[in-house]
């Protein structure tokens, strides 16, 4: 090969293979995960699904004494959270289906409410089609309609909601850089990671204080957000600031959480899926854990598919939806025996009135000298006991 031409070849060899370099390359564990974070925040268009269950719960043996066997731990096994959905930030759109489900050997039971949440109009849609035996216009006239639920507009549009959007990113970033380099670690990859098509697997421990000092560096991170956008509303801004803390310290007192998360990331700095393990405990109760298991899928980076496709032919809003009976509407019958009962009433009213009118124009009858003995009264007929009136002797 002459000189030119094979110089050539290594420029090409040298684009291609800088092209194709991983942007976690050369990286440390801790930035490569809050790299993967940040963009996964501030690129935020994919489809997601999941699920969340009990793993394991260790009793206090005064309560095992009292049940024969695991039954607690089968209970609490049964029952999961399984969590499907799509995430458009550029829209402000978020849309998620969880599935409450019970499931052991042939019997399973499930609930399904399906939502979608438009942030910066703070817009709610719910399909709620799973309460439709409860809530009878949902089975007739608004059958298959989606229940709007909506702040009003008027007042949102004075919120900086997207300006506050736009700097979850940073947030985020800042959250997880506050956490201590050494909490995050390579892993080798294994089936899930392989499966999901990641080329790397970051590890995320953090025992009882890394989690409570991760919890208080997110608070900060938010006030600090809410301060910049307050605008006239400082004051209140900073009276929440003072009460948060003492409930947040009171809160890990009563419950501590420790978690073991994997980040399922792409060559290109994507993140594929995360994996957790997190137990929870009350320290004035040393002998009671759960552990939660999650796991969670993301796909269709920059593509995201909607399932709810709200319109003004499929969407009914919940101010115009008729209350049922046992959320104090009325039904038909009800209103019509109300207006019968109210004509009777009145009826019978309007008999005693006349009554007392015909006995007060009556001339009245002087007493005789001599005592005599009263005439007899006459029992007042009226209906339901009209109130008796008063006769001249």
């Amino acid at each position: 090969m002459k000189p030119r031409a094979l110089a050539v070849a290594v420029t090409l060899s040298g684009l291609l293979l800088g092209g194709c370099a991983s942007p976690l390359a050369n990286k440390t564990a801790d930035a490569a995960a809050i790299h993967t974070i940040e963009q996964n925040a501030r690129l935020a268009r994919y489809n997601f699904d999941g699920e969340v269950r009990v793993k394991a719960i260790r009793l206090p043996g005064k309560v095992e004494s009292l049940v024969e066997g695991d039954v607690i731990g089968e209970v609490a096994r049964s029952f999961s959270l399984e969590l499907r959905g799509a995430v458009d930030m550029s829209k402000s759109r978020v849309e998620m289906t969880p599935t409450f489900r019970f499931s052991r050997p042939n019997a399973e039971t499930w609930l399904r409410l399906p939502m979608l949440a438009e942030l910066n109009t703070l817009t709610l849609w719910v399909d709620a089609s799973v309460l439709d035996l409860a809530i009878p216009a949902l089975r007739g006239e608004h059958k298959g309609k989606y229940v709007m639920f909506q702040a009003p507009q008027d007042k949102v549009k004075k919120l900086p909601i997207d300006a506050v959007l736009a700097e979850l990113p940073q947030v985020a970033k800042n959250i997880y850089a506050a956490i201590d380099s050494k909490a995050y670690t390579f892993q080798p990859l294994d089936e899930a990671a392989r499966k999901a098509g990641a080329s790397y697997r970051i590890r995320l421990t953090l025992d009882p204080l890394a989690e409570a000092k991760m919890s208080k560096q997110a608070v900060q991170e938010f006030l600090q957000l809410a301060r910049r956008h307050a605008g006239e509303h400082q004051k209140e801004v900073e009276e929440f600031a003072t009460a948060v803390g003492p409930l947040l310290d009171a809160s890990q007192e009563e419950l501590q959480t420790s978690s073991q998360t994997d980040l399922l990331v792409s060559r290109s700095g994507k993140l594929l899926g995360v994996s957790e393990l997190r137990e929870f405990s009350m320290p004035k109760e040393k002998e009671l854990a759960v552990t939660v298991a999650s796991t969670l899928r993301l796909s269709n980076h920059d593509q995201p598919v909607f399932s709810m496709q709200p319109t003004a032919n499929n969407v009914v809003s919940f101010t115009d939806l008729a209350p049922p009976s046992w959320l104090g509407g009325k039904q038909p019958a009800d209103e019509g025996e109300d207006a019968v009962e109210g004509d009777d009433e009145v009826a019978v009213d309007e008999a005693a009135q006349a009554e007392e009118e015909a006995v007060a124009a009556a001339p009245a009858v002087k007493k005789p000298a001599t005592a005599a003995k009263p005439a007899k009264q006459a029992k007042p007929v009226a209906k339901r006991k009209p109130k008796p009136v008063a006769r001249a002797q």
